[in-house]
């Protein structure tokens, strides 16, 4: 009795501990496992911990600061650009009355293009371009362009100025020399001040071997020089750009030149 008792007691107990699922339950799981495996969805095991396997190491990391960003020494601003030679503009309407004297104030060379009236901003319409001059200016040593902003273009009210590569070619560009779709104007309307000569970037080899001697036969005339030796002697101490086409290039024909005009004096026939 006691033996049948104990049996019943375990069966009781297994029954409350381990409850049999019922059928309709075991059906369910064996639905779920079988969607499990269709749908290829990792069990917890086999997923790697995103903070450890998918973030990148910190020393993998390169630094935006050390290696994408350049070096400050490595970049330059607008106002650190330095250089010998600025072109900038002049706007007669808005620029003081004696900008040109204003420059002269500087003492150094500069260059002034004729005034740019014709110029078409707009081929359509054939509107023009507010009148304009372009300038160049030209430094013993080389100036920032805060320095030429504040020194220079304040002073004429012009807008900012550029930096020049090739002073041939911008020198070119005052008459549109090299830019035959834009209006020519006229070489000998550019004012140079100072000890630039811009006839020698104006003109082919020959054509300013031709100017140079122009230039020597005026001032022979103006300041009736009527001896070979004065114009030598001027151009020695003087013009020392004349000096070679006196003495060589030209020696004859300005020889010839001088010696008229002496006898032009002593006959009247001036």
């Amino acid at each position: 009795m006691l033996e049948n008792t104990d049996k019943e007691d375990k069966k009781a107990a297994s029954t409350t501990t381990s409850p049999t699922p019922s059928k309709s339950k075991v059906n369910k799981i064996e639905v779920l496992k079988k969607s499990l495996k269709e749908n290829n969805i990792p069990r917890k095991s086999d997923v790697k911990s995103q903070n450890k396997d998918n973030i990148p190491k910190k020393s993998d990391v390169k630094s935006q600061n050390k290696d994408n960003t350049p070096k400050k020494s490595d970049v330059k601003g607008q106002s650190e650009e330095r250089s010998t030679t600025w072109t900038f503009l002049v706007y007669p309407e808005s620029a003081p009355s004696n900008w040109v004297d204003i420059l002269k104030g500087l003492h150094v060379p500069f260059i002034v293009s004729p005034l740019h009236d014709k110029d078409i901003k707009n081929k359509d319409t054939g509107e023009l371009k507010k009148p304009h001059y372009h300038c160049i200016i030209r430094f013993k040593s080389k100036k920032s362009f805060t320095q030429v902003q504040n020194d220079v273009c304040n002073k004429v009210n012009g807008p900012i100025p550029q930096p020049v590569a090739d002073i041939a070619m911008m020198i070119r560009y005052l008459v549109h020399l090299d830019d035959p779709d834009k209006y020519q104007y006229n070489r000998e309307d550019i004012r140079a001040y100072g000890n630039i000569d811009v006839k020698e970037y104006l003109y082919t080899k020959k054509e300013y071997q031709y100017e140079i001697l122009k230039e020597i036969l005026d001032f022979c005339q103006v300041y009736d020089v009527q001896e070979y030796s004065t114009i030598v002697n001027y151009s020695k101490d003087e013009r020392p750009a004349w000096f070679p086409y006196v003495t060589k290039v030209f020696r004859a024909t300005i020889d010839s030149y001088v010696r008229s005009q002496r006898y032009a004096a002593e006959n009247g026939t001036n």
